[in-house]
């Protein structure tokens, strides 16, 4: 019996050992790449971020889902970490007023997000942690009163080697009738190259980019 709970002792331990030294995920796997024309990953891996923009509005409502890709030029892990500070978004993206950190734990973090236009637009994101496959996704918190009717989305990250991270992103943006068409549109196609552009310069530098003007309130 004693050599018996040992033994199943060692094969939990080994197991956990496994998993603990388990893979990244690498940029030779399809779904690194996926959605993506020949063309379009030659585009990616000669350092252009490609964007895919889906309209799915319907009736009032409008609707989009938008996936981007790119390859930075930082390792894995300092990548993970750098997206992982989701708080800090209003340093470098142009359309975020301010940001404040709600609740973080091991497994994600809560944050409050203000946007000014020609109205403001408040929202808080739950942000999940997928440690293991290095994933970053997040949604509406649905307790707070969001302006936003619908804001999930993601980054994947995949080891390309030592130095550099391929980051896939998508989001899906709704929002009523209540918020105008030409906010719609500014929020998402017209400034997402833009944040994209943005969001590439912070991992680049390796969070030291801030956007022009920006002070700390």
């Amino acid at each position: 019996m004693i050599k018996l709970i040992r033994f199943g002792f060692v094969a939990l331990v080994l197991a956990v050992g496994l998993c603990a030294w388990a893979d990244p995920p690498s940029a030779d796997s399809p779904q690194a790449w996926e959605g993506l024309t020949e063309d379009q990953v030659k585009k990616v891996k000669a350092g252009e971020i490609v964007i895919l923009d889906e309209d799915k509005s319907e009736g009032a409502d409008q609707k989009r889902f938008i996936r981007a890709a790119m390859i930075f030029d930082q390792p894995l892990e300092k990548t993970w970490k750098l997206f992982k500070a989701t708080e800090k978004q209003h340093r470098y993206l142009p359309d975020l007023d301010s940001c404040e950190l709600v609740q973080r734990d091991d497994k994600g973090d809560k944050v409050d997000f203000h946007v000014k236009l020609i109205l403001n637009i408040d929202y808080r994101i739950m942000h999940h942690y997928d440690e293991e496959n290095y994933k970053l996704w997040w949604h509406l918190d649905p307790d707070f009163d969001n302006d936003m009717k619908q804001v999930d989305g993601y980054w994947q990250l995949f080891k390309l080697d030592d130095k550099r991270t391929l980051a896939r992103y998508g989001t899906r943006v709704e929002v009523t009738s209540i918020i105008p068409e030409f906010v719609m549109k500014k929020l998402t196609r017209d400034n997402l190259p833009v944040n994209m552009e943005a969001a590439y310069k912070y991992i680049q530098s390796g969070g030291e980019y801030v956007k022009p003007g920006f002070k700390e309130k």
